[in-house]
């Protein structure tokens, strides 16, 4: 588990979505860019619920271990942040080998 400051307050949430939200929240940084997550938390009773996050490039967070058992754990909710955060990444030019296949093309045969 972490505990995630912000101006003004902190919330516990697990490791993996605490880790996923830091970098997003560089990602934006670098691009001058905000964005609103909604996150799961875990409350001060352990229930679980949700929060919203406002990051942009002037937020500062600190994420810190804290003690308790590891709950709010949503991978579709990490899959949504690193998917949101390999959008602002500029592309990238892959090159692609040639195939077998297309080498044994023969352009210059009369078959149909």
């Amino acid at each position: 588990m972490m505990t995630l400051h912000y101006t003004g307050g902190s919330v516990v949430m697990a490791d993996d979505v605490a880790e996923a939200l830091i970098q997003y929240a560089r990602e934006l940084a670098a691009t001058k860019a905000s964005d609103v997550l909604v996150v799961p938390v875990v409350g001060e009773d352990g229930t679980l619920a949700t929060a919203e996050f406002l990051i942009g490039p002037a937020s500062q967070l600190l994420a810190v271990p804290t003690e308790g058992a590891e709950s709010g754990r949503d991978q579709g909710v990490i899959d949504d942040i690193d998917r949101r955060a390999r959008l602002l990444r500029p592309p990238t030019a892959v090159a692609h080998a040639e195939t077998d296949a297309a080498q044994s093309i023969d352009l210059d045969s009369s078959a149909p």
